[in-house]
């Protein structure tokens, strides 16, 4: 994991939840290493207005799931995967063990739709 990853892990932007009728909520687990991650989406214009999340596991999806905020606030959720990929790889990427982090935070945002 990339210093700037581990930065957003030790700071957590975004960590907590959403709550009410207009908030979409998805939710992923990896079967083999036990990571979860749950999403909140609210949606509003057409826009993704605000995103938090909880994750329970490794740093990697943590730092993932914090990175998620700043790549998905201010944008459709169609699109949100790409840009949470490309957000993670300007950030300086994952390694090889660590890239079910964002296949994790990715399933869980396309489940909140």
């Amino acid at each position: 994991m990339s210093d700037a990853l581990r930065d957003l892990l030790r700071s957590a932007p975004g960590a907590g939840e959403l709550t009410g009728p207009d908030v979409r909520t998805g939710t992923a687990s990896h079967p083999v290493c036990g990571d979860e991650v749950e999403v909140f989406l609210r949606v509003a214009d057409g826009v993704i207005a605000e995103f938090a999340w909880r994750a329970r596991g490794c740093p990697a999806c943590v730092a993932v799931a914090a990175a998620a905020r700043d790549a998905l606030q201010g944008g459709a959720p169609e699109g949100a995967e790409r840009r949470l990929a490309e957000r993670v790889a300007r950030l300086g990427g994952l390694g090889p063990a660590e890239r079910h982090a964002l296949d994790l935070v990715a399933t869980a945002i396309r489940s909140a739709r």
